[in-house]
Parts: structure tokens; C-alpha cells; sequence
């Protein structure tokens, strides 16, 4: 079981906030970037030696590198972690089938290393084509971009998820990497959305499972914590921010 909002550890957040995060709200998606990961490896440290089975660790590779250095990687955070599994690794930015990745990918998930395997792609309909089983991938779950500006998904992936043993949907840059959070990228008279606006919009879809946040402060940890208070967006809510994603969209 995932909690509807994860964390992407690489913007700095303090070790103190993950923490929180995970024994007050049980956020227990952890996206293990690499940028500025010193706070949550520390945060990750003091929770996987007792809470491992609570926790769902999930690892991006650069699908750029090829297949070359994906066992590397993969073992190399098993190292660091102490773990002797990841939950999920995302093989990132793939446009092809590329057999030769997926077989190291399959190798690893045959000796328990990696539980499963996720894809994450900007070309959205490879992934609708893969989700309706037109290109054969073992893929058990898909990181897609999807934000108030950028709905494209709703077209392209959405409709061709299968009804039965659905892949899990993740989804990453749900801010629009701070558009909808500027007053000058406003329709006239209207207030800026906040970080929790934005989130709450991607978790009203029923085809999303996770929404990722990425915190750089515990203050914006506090604030993102609210949109699981906030429940899904009201049709009114809903009109109001897709004005707004139209908006900058036109922009």
C-alpha cells in the first residue's frame, strides 16, 4: 500500500520533515532523487532499520545510460540504504522499446533486487500505447507528467488504462515547476494557486494513485502535508484551476 502523496527526495528537505512526514501522515512513497540527498538519506537511515516493510523505496535510472550501468546503480543504493530490495526502479525519459534495458531490469526483479519496474517518458502516447498492450513491456508502473497546465494525459494514457490489473499511475512536476504559484501568470483579478491546490487537482483524477511533492524547507513540507486534508477539489475548485492551467497553458 502507497500514500497518496510521495516524497522526491532531492531538493533538501530536512531530515526532520521526511520523518514527520512518514509517522504523523504516513507519506511512505520515497522518490530517491539525487540532487541534495544528504538530509533524506539521513531521514531514510533512521527509518529503513525499523520500518522497512512500511516503506516503499522507489529509484530513478536515466534510461540515456542504456543498460550499461543499471545493475550498478541499483546495487549501489542497496549498498548505501542497507536494504536488500527497492521497491520499484523508474527507467526514465524511455521512447523505445529498448529490450536491452528491460532484460537487465527483469534479471534484477528475477533475484529480488528490484520488486518492480516503472517507466517514465514525456512522449505520452508510447505510454498509452504500452498501457493498452500494444508495445509489450513489463511495466508495472508509469511516472507521468500531468499538472494543471499540462493535461494531456487525459487524452493520451487515462482512457487506455486496462480495467483489470491496472499499472500503477505516479505522478511527477505537478506545480508546473511554479507557474500556477505566480500572481503574474494570472488571469486578471485572480489569486495564485498554491502547492496544495495543485496537488489536490492531480489527486481528484481516479486514475492517479500518488501525486510526488518535492519540498525544499519544513515549511513547505507543513504546506504540502495539508493537501490530504483538503480532500478532492470541488467542482468549483476544479473550474477555477483549470481556467488557470488554461490561462498559462496559452501563455
Amino acid at each position: 500500500m502507497v500514500s497518496r502523496l510521495g516524497i522526491a527526495s532531492g531538493y533538501g528537505v530536512p531530515a526532520a520533515s521526511i520523518e514527520k512526514a512518514f509517522h504523523e501522515y504516513r507519506l511512505n512513497y520515497f522518490f530517491v532523487s539525487f540532487i541534495k540527498r544528504g538530509q533524506a538519506k539521513i531521514a531514510l537511515s533512521n527509518l529503513l532499520p525499523r520500518f522497512r516493510d512500511k516503506m516503499v523505496i522507489v529509484l530513478p535510472y536515466a534510461s540515456f545510460l542504456k543498460h550499461f550501468f543499471l545493475r550498478r546503480t541499483v546495487e549501489g543504493w542497496l549498498r548505501r540504504l542497507n536494504i536488500d530490495n527497492v521497491d520499484a526502479v523508474i527507467l526514465q525519459d524511455v521512447k523505445t522499446k529498448s529490450p536491452r534495458l528491460f532484460d537487465v531490469a527483469l534479471k534484477l526483479k528475477e533475484e529480488g533486487k528490484v520488486r518492480f519496474i516503472g517507466l517514465s517518458s514525456h512522449e505520452r502516447p508510447f505510454i498509452g500505447r504500452i498501457a493498452r498492450g500494444a508495445i509489450d513491456l513489463p511495466v508495472d508502473l508509469f511516472h507521468i507528467r500531468y499538472n494543471v497546465v499540462h493535461r494531456g494525459a487525459e487524452e493520451d494514457i487515462f482512457p487506455h488504462l486496462p480495467d483489470v490489473d491496472r499499472p500503477g499511475i505516479v505522478i511527477f512536476t505537478a506545480t508546473c515547476w511554479g507557474k500556477p504559484l505566480k500572481a503574474n501568470n494570472m488571469p486578471s483579478g485572480e489569486v495564485p494557486l498554491t502547492a496544495p491546490d495543485c496537488y489536490r487537482f492531480v489527486l481528484s483524477n481516479p486514475n492517479v494513485d500518488v501525486c510526488i511533492a518535492g519540498p525544499s524547507t519544513a515549511r513547505h513540507m507543513d504546506e504540502n502535508l495539508t493537501t490530504l486534508d483538503g480532500g478532492p477539489l470541488s467542482d468549483e475548485e476544479m473550474t477555477r484551476v483549470k481556467r488557470i492551467g488554461d490561462h498559462i497553458h496559452r501563455k
